[in-house]
């Protein structure tokens, strides 16, 4: 691979910008911290001191037209990232972004326009859901010779972040600031659709069991996104999926996934890494990952790459158009109490 000087600007510098992308940026020859810009002065004045930065802008828009950068590493709130990817595509920068693309499926549809009529490189932050045995499972959920016909799919994505009423309201909770994006819906959906493709139809039920959290000065504020959902779909492969992703779960379960088909049955432990089979209803067995077959985290090394040698990226726009397609149709169907059926706009 050429190398080249990869010269990155930050628009929100916090969470998994500092823990986890920065640090693998730094190992990779070539990159460049350039400039960042935060939320206040104060908070990127922080992240410029603790990483190196040398240049602070005052505020995103001078940072994305900034000469000095080719790179803007998006890591702000959904809220913004419609905005920050177009100016910065037009401004001809490659963009990162992270997770929960954008606010709903019209900004994630003008952001996958922009990145087509672009010839930079566009990439979403992947899931770490499912990762390590990303590889074997795409080979399991091929069908034949294995599973055969896949009748049903089952997902639980449980935890008990959202169980103390008196914790304060997280931005995730604020439709404001995260759109239709709740619990880990869209995470979730991007590892259905890599291993078993779109939904044709679906069908939900939300809600919100705590209606008010405190902020952080203690005053209460409304929960404008639900703490438990439910999902019944049907899948272009005829197999029914049945999710539950829920906020609210003491001691939370085991977050899984459960796959049954006419030959056999896949279980995946998300928390564990943990893969079982069972062989046309034999008892559950695990499966050994072998080592050169573990998937590793490589986000920020694949975006570099992509950039260098013209390697297509993995999630690209559409793929976060399709899970952002999936998430609205959750709550369109959740709000209105009908069926949806893809596509919808």
């Amino acid at each position: 691979m050429k190398e080249q000087r990869i010269r990155i600007g930050f628009v929100g510098a916090g969470g998994i910008v500092r823990d986890r992308h920065i640090p693998n940026l730094q190992k990779i020859p070539g990159v460049e911290f350039i400039s960042v810009c935060n939320r206040t002065r104060e908070s990127s004045e922080r992240a410029a001191k603790a990483f190196g930065i040398p240049k602070i802008h005052e505020t995103w828009q001078e940072l994305v037209h900034s000469d000095e950068i080719n790179v803007v590493w998006i890591g702000t709130w959904p809220y913004l990232h419609k905005t920050v990817t177009l100016e910065a595509l037009a401004a001809g920068k490659h963009v990162f972004c992270q997770a929960r693309m954008a606010m709903n499926l019209a900004e994630a549809c003008e952001m996958l326009d922009a990145s087509e009529r672009s010839n930079c490189v566009a990439m979403l932050c992947p899931p770490p859901m499912g990762l390590a045995g990303d590889t074997i499972m795409q080979e399991l959920m091929k069908g034949d010779p294995f599973l055969g016909t896949i009748y049903s799919i089952h997902l639980r994505a449980m935890s008990g972040v959202y169980i103390d009423p008196h914790s304060p309201i997280s931005w995730r909770q604020r439709e404001d600031l995260s759109g239709v994006n709740t619990l880990t819906v869209g995470i979730y959906a991007e590892v259905i659709h890599r291993w078993f493709g779109y939904a044709k139809t679906v069908t939900a039920q939300a809600k919100t069991f705590i209606p008010e959290r405190p902020t952080t000065n203690g005053e209460l504020m409304p929960v404008t996104r639900p703490d438990l959902v439910f999902a019944l779909c049907e899948m272009e492969n005829g197999a029914l999926l049945r999710c539950e992703w829920s906020g609210l779960t003491a001691p939370p379960p085991a977050s899984t996934l459960e796959v049954y088909g006419s030959k056999g049955a896949v279980r995946y432990n998300f928390d564990m890494d943990e893969i079982q089979i069972s062989r046309k209803g034999q008892p559950w067995e695990k499966i050994e990952i072998a080592p050169n077959l573990i998937n590793e985290w490589r986000v920020e090394q694949d975006f570099i790459d992509a950039i260098c040698t013209g390697r297509k990226v993995h999630p690209d726009f559409h793929d976060g158009m399709k899970y952002m397609e999936f998430t609205e149709a959750i709550f369109r169907s959740a709000e209105t109490g009908k069926q949806i059926v893809f596509p919808f706009l």
